[in-house]
């Protein structure tokens, strides 16, 4: 399955996050709901679990609410690293890189991508590695294409 936070291809569980931002009168409810690998759960938790520890905690409702998130936090926090755990990555059939005219063909789709990585400064061997590593090309085939990029830049 597919991360909604990252895109990754890593395995993924669904959960529901919640935190609670008191303001003495009112109060707001944030929510982060998907597919999360373990990294974004990670994150989220850490996110939410602080924010309520924080800003939950200011009108009586709030305060209320604050403990019931953190404990349904935790729970689902829980679970689903358990159900991650029992997850395995999937491992895809090594391939072998591509060159020439079909590499030509696979990186023609990001030639503006190429050329504003240019702009903003990166180097060329780093985009050129990039391409290289997520397209499956060859590393010289990924670099003369940059390079082609930067000419026409």
């Amino acid at each position: 399955m597919r991360c909604d936070l990252c895109y990754q291809s890593e395995p993924s569980t669904y959960v529901e996050l919640h935190h609670n931002v008191g303001m003495i009168i009112l109060r707001r409810v944030y929510t982060t709901e998907g597919e999360l690998c373990r990294s974004c759960l990670d994150r989220s938790f850490w996110h939410h679990t602080l924010r309520n520890l924080t800003l939950g905690w200011w009108g009586t409702i709030s305060f209320i609410m604050t403990w019931y998130y953190l404990l349904s936090n935790v729970v689902t926090y829980v679970q689903a690293r358990s159900e991650l755990r029992k997850a395995r990555p999937r491992r895809e059939a090594p391939r072998e890189a591509v060159s020439g005219a079909e590499a030509r063909r696979i990186l023609e789709p990001f030639e503006h991508n190429v050329r504003m990585r240019l702009r903003d400064g990166e180097t060329p061997e780093a985009i050129a590695q990039d391409l290289a590593r997520f397209h499956g090309v060859e590393l010289g085939a990924a670099q003369q294409f940059v390079d082609e990029q930067r000419q026409a830049a």
